[in-house]
Order: structure tokens, then C-alpha cells, then sequence
């Protein structure tokens, strides 16, 4: 009996000690209501600030997920994804509502100014029975902590912002 107790003990111990590893190893990813995004360099579909794992060629600003789909040549499938313009670093954020209290993700700007994810957002995800998402209201939080509102609502047919937001798109590049 005492040989048990000792052995439980000991995988206890193991394991407690071992947790801070594991924990690191897994990256960040953050709680979206905390605004923690990211996590270690190098995760790969999930983007984060100083992060060059994205494009830095002629395919940033076009539409990420012409690539990054289902059956696709990009590595990863994304929920949602786009280029700023702007400055590398800030954040885009995902509200469930119109006076975006209610935020859902908060994606980090990586360092070419791409932002991705493959981890499904529940506004953006199609339900079952209609096929439709409630949809999500963006904020893009500029490096120097500048907020730029999107007027309307986006749902996960249209999660793609640089099909829209781009040179030759029809709204100006984030």
C-alpha cells in the first residue's frame, strides 16, 4: 500500500511540475474576451505581433483565403483574414453587437501587417439549421491605439477583408 501511495505521489508531483511546459509549449491563443491574442512565435493560424510567419510578397493584400481554404495551397484553413496598411502591430476586433461591447476575438496584427486565424469564432460560424452566422462588427485598433470603426456587419461568407479592402476592391485598404 505504501509502494501506491508513494507511486501517486510521485505522478502527482510529475505532473504539477510539468505543467508550466506544457502550458508554454501550447502557445498563447489568449480568451477573446481578455484581448490576449497570440501566443509563441511560429504558431502556425493564428496571427501575432512580430510574427513574419505570413507574406511579405505580391500575395499580401489579396484575398487570403483564395489559398487559405478547404482544399486550398495556403497551410490552414482561415475563419477570417486581411491586411492593414497601416503601421504592423494593433489589433482587429470581432463584436457580436453594434455598440461592440461585446467583443468576441481580438486578432494581432503581425509584423507585414497580416492578420489570420483558423480557430473558429462562434459569430462567424455557421449555425445548422440555417446555414447563415449571426455575423461580426469590426474594430481595428491602430498601433498607436487610433480606433477605426466598420459601418456594417460582417458574416463568414464575407470574412475575407481583402477581397473587399484592397486595391480594385470596393472599399478602400484597411
Amino acid at each position: 500500500m505504501s509502494f501506491q501511495i508513494f507511486t501517486y505521489r510521485y505522478l502527482l508531483m510529475l505532473s504539477i511540475s510539468m505543467l508550466p511546459l506544457v502550458l508554454t509549449a501550447c502557445g498563447g491563443g489568449g480568451d477573446s474576451n481578455l484581448g490576449n491574442g497570440g501566443g509563441d512565435d511560429g504558431v502556425v493560424g493564428l496571427s501575432q505581433h512580430g510574427s513574419t510567419n505570413s507574406h511579405n510578397d505580391s500575395r499580401r493584400g489579396i484575398d487570403c483565403m483564395s489559398c487559405h481554404t478547404s482544399g486550398g495551397s495556403g497551410t490552414g484553413v482561415f475563419v477570417t483574414a486581411g491586411t492593414s496598411v497601416g503601421d504592423a502591430g494593433g489589433y482587429v476586433e470581432y463584436y457580436a453587437d453594434t455598440a461592440r461591447t461585446d467583443r468576441r476575438a481580438r486578432l494581432e496584427i503581425d509584423a507585414y501587417g497580416n492578420f489570420y486565424t483558423v480557430t473558429a469564432i462562434d459569430i462567424l460560424t455557421p449555425d445548422n439549421i440555417s446555414g447563415f452566422s449571426p455575423g461580426a462588427y469590426i474594430t481595428v485598433v491602430m498601433p498607436g491605439g487610433a480606433i477605426r470603426n466598420m459601418p456594417g456587419i460582417v458574416s463568414h461568407t464575407s470574412a475575407s477583408c481583402n477581397v473587399c479592402h484592397s486595391v480594385g476592391g470596393t472599399q478602400s485598404p484597411l
